[in-house]
Order: C-alpha cells, then sequence, then structure tokens
C-alpha cells in the first residue's frame, strides 16, 4: 500500500478545525504529538477532547464520608489533568476534559458492580453493560463536533485492544457517518510494544478489521524526536509503566519509522466486507 504526506494529504486552509480525540490524559501527545506540533506551526485550530478524565466515584466510608479510592496502579486524575493542561499549554492547543470515568471505574447501570473488574479486563471488547456509556458519549461528542463547518476528526483505532480506545473509534465511526472527515491514528506505544497493551500480537490491520474498517491511505508525518520526548515528559505519572524512563520514550519513538526517519502514522479507511471482519 502507498504511503503519502500527511502533510500534503489535506486542504489544511480549508479545514477550519481539527479534532483530537484522547482516550486518556497522554494519548493526544502520546501518538499525535507530531501532528500537534504540525498544526502550531501552521496556527491551524485544534481541540484535544480528552474523554476519560474524571474523578472514580465516590463510595461510602465506614465513617459515614464519602471517599475516592482509586484501584491499584492507576494514578489520581486531579494529578493527571494537571499534567495535561502543562501539556496542552506547551503546543498552543485547545483541549476540553471530559468528566467520564476510566474503564476500569464504570459501572453496571443494572448492577452497580464493575463492568471491567479486574485491570487486566480493560484489554477486552466493549461489554454490554457498557452500552448506555457509549451512547451518551456519542451523544456529547455530537454536540462538540457536529455544524462546526468543515472538520477533520482524529481518533484512535484501537491498537493493543484497550477498551477505551475501542470505545472511541467506535464512536468516531458514526460520527464520521454523519459527515465527519474521520483519519485514525496508530495508538502509541501500544503499536512498537504489545507488552504494554494486551499482550496479544496486535497492528493497525488487525485493530481496523476489528471495527468493520479496512485502510483505503495511510499518511506519514516525519517528527521531531527531543520535541516529542518534550511534551510526553510532561506526564511524569505515566513514564514508569509506559517506558520505564525518559531512555524508554526515546527508544519507543526511534522504533516508528519511515524510510529511516521517526515518523507518526495515520490511516483513511473504507468499510470492510463482513466475511473479512476480525472477530472480537
Amino acid at each position: 500500500m502507498k504511503t503519502v504526506s500527511l502533510a500534503t494529504a489535506f486542504p489544511w486552509d480549508d479545514i477550519e478545525r481539527v479534532v483530537i480525540l484522547s482516550p486518556h490524559l497522554d494519548d493526544a501527545a502520546l501518538s499525535c504529538g507530531g501532528l500537534l506540533s504540525f498544526l502550531t506551526k501552521r496556527q491551524a485550530s485544534c481541540l484535544v477532547i480528552s474523554v476519560y478524565c474524571g474523578n472514580p466515584p465516590a463510595v461510602m466510608a465506614k465513617d459515614g464520608a464519602q471517599r475516592i479510592r482509586l484501584r491499584k496502579g492507576h494514578v489520581n486524575p486531579r494529578l493527571r489533568r494537571r499534567e495535561d493542561v502543562a501539556a496542552m499549554h506547551a503546543v498552543d492547543a485547545d483541549f476540553v476534559h471530559l468528566g467520564f470515568s476510566d474503564g476500569i471505574y464504570r459501572r453496571s447501570p443494572l448492577t452497580n458492580q464493575f463492568i471491567y473488574r479486574h485491570a487486566h479486563e480493560k484489554w477486552v471488547a466493549p461489554r454490554i453493560d457498557d452500552l448506555a456509556h457509549v451512547e451518551e458519549l456519542y451523544l456529547v461528542l455530537q454536540r462538540l463536533c457536529l455544524n462546526l463547518g468543515r472538520l477533520l476528526l482524529v481518533s484512535p483505532m484501537g491498537i493493543g485492544r484497550h477498551v477505551d480506545h475501542t470505545i472511541v473509534a467506535r464512536v468516531a465511526l458514526r460520527l464520521a457517518e454523519k459527515g465527519l472527515s474521520l483519519l485514525f491514528f496508530e495508538d502509541f506505544p501500544y503499536v512498537v510494544d504489545r507488552n504494554v497493551g494486551s499482550g496479544a500480537e496486535d497492528d493497525p490491520l488487525r485493530a481496523l478489521r476489528r471495527l468493520g474498517q479496512e485502510p483505503s491511505t495511510r499518511m506519514v508525518l516525519p517528527v521531531n524526536v527531543e520535541a516529542k520526548s518534550s511534551l510526553i515528559s510532561h506526564y511524569q505519572s505515566q513514564i514508569p509503566a509506559l517506558f520505564d524512563d525518559e531512555k524508554g520514550i526515546l527508544d519507543a519513538l526511534h522504533a516508528c519509522q519511515h524510510q529511516g526517519i521517526p515518523s507518526e502514522f495515520y490511516w483513511k479507511t473504507r468499510e470492510l466486507s463482513l466475511t473479512r471482519q476480525e472477530p472480537e
């Protein structure tokens, strides 16, 4: 499949706004840091919508007080929001934090039990108890994205099988049915290190098939590794889990290359025939 330059693939002056859907409070920087820098240099209007930014639901303590309990391995969302504010200011991007809870905190509207009961269960297809949340997210994003002129929507494709990434990708496809131009980004660092995600073999083509899509065009955007590493470094709470350390960031960025140049990759897609779709 031919790879084209993202920089020349769109009539950027005709696009009123680029909207990047970031499932969590680092995904836009991780996967689209080069695009954010590109848009800043063009003085283009860009909005990053981070979806799962809300505090965990409060629980009642024995003394009657309501307290927020973090599940093992999860950082306080207030700290993560501060990190993201600093990162978005660094690239002069508009941003909004939605109040949805991370998948590991969402509860069934029927049983009030956790939908994804263990940390490893976030690497699954969305469950039926999450459908009400999916519909609510669609309605919120519809208000933020539709009827605002010519808009380019940039969405994760779900490499790594994180349920929150998959949900955002599915909602993005529904928004594209309303006439929005949709571009998928490769979920980083899952695309270079499967151990960061579910541990199962995965790649862009598999991720697209799970969405019922196949590639029509692959686009490449060279990145300044030092600049993108600096942007990612705003998310200090996430670096140990994703990269171990600052050197790990650089190694991962250099692992994504096109013709020897560190790059980000974006995909235009079309609907895949039902007989060829990837099973969940």
